[in-house]
């Protein structure tokens, strides 16, 4: 399984810390966004979400679509990077997908996020990525 998204509409989400103490939520420590697409991103709100859609990458563990909500409460903005507060990631179905690992991070496709595309596309695609740069490919027996 591979996965493709361009330089410029690239946006990571790293943690420090994946804690799992509530049903169906992840709250997500020592949170940030990075990557080259910042150079083209409004401020965020302090109090936001956005829909991440991990499509064919969770396939295996359910026989449909897999769509988790992002969301925050505080939003500190650096030239590097936007730091957040108070983040959970949320689906009825987390506990039938592997947990994330504090070293893991996600890889968020914002292509189709632009101003004049952004009102008909209401997910982001997004791949869960291992420490060492590569994707999850739970459908292989590595």
């Amino acid at each position: 399984m591979g996965f493709s998204v361009s330089d410029r509409y690239r946006l990571e989400l790293h943690w420090s810390k994946a804690k799992y103490k509530v049903d169906q939520e992840t709250m997500l420590e020592g949170c940030y966004f990075s990557g080259p697409v910042l150079s083209e991103v409004w401020q965020l709100q302090q109090e936001d979400y956005i829909d991440l859609d991990f499509g064919g990458q969770y396939m295996i563990f359910m026989n449909f679509y897999y769509i988790a909500r992002l969301s925050w409460k505080g939003v500190k903005h650096t030239t590097e990077k936007i730091m957040l507060s108070k983040v959970v990631l949320k689906n009825k179905n987390l506990n039938v997908i592997p947990k994330l690992k504090d070293d893991d991070y996600i890889v968020i496709d914002t292509q189709n996020h632009e101003d004049q595309r952004h009102l008909y596309s209401l997910v982001y695609p997004s791949y869960l990525i291992r420490n060492d740069g590569e994707l999850y490919d739970f459908g292989s027996k590595k």
